[in-house]
């Protein structure tokens, strides 16, 4: 395929959600992918949760953070539980790091969602 990491900045900044979320399932490199994964971070569609649960079973750990970093930051209470599960059959302790700083941003955005 050869995306570029320039190409998934211009299709982050374009809202290329469709593009981007191909990008997840492919033979690209870890480090397209993992870009990938965190320029849907800023985008706002319900398909990006249920595509980056999924994730949370990669074999490739670095997909495994950069889907957990990025449900962290969409802040979705939907992606709670998934995140939970994979953090209590998580190795990696970098992972399990990340899943508690995302559930934590997770509880803290739905707090503000319900004060709002």
């Amino acid at each position: 395929m050869g995306v570029s990491l320039e190409k998934i900045d211009k299709w982050e900044k374009k809202k290329k959600t469709k593009k981007l979320l191909r990008l997840l399932n492919t033979n690209e490199s870890i480090e397209i992918r993992s870009r990938a994964i965190r320029a849907l971070a800023s985008l706002e569609d319900p398909d990006i949760i249920n595509q980056l649960t999924g994730l949370l079973r990669e074999p490739e750990p670095e997909i495994r953070l950069a889907s957990i970093e990025t449900l962290g930051k969409i802040g979705s209470g939907r992606a709670m539980e998934f995140i939970r599960v994979a953090a209590e059959k998580e190795t990696d302790q970098k992972i399990v790091e990340a899943a508690k700083i995302a559930l934590a941003s997770i509880k803290e955005k739905i707090k503000q969602d319900e004060s709002a």
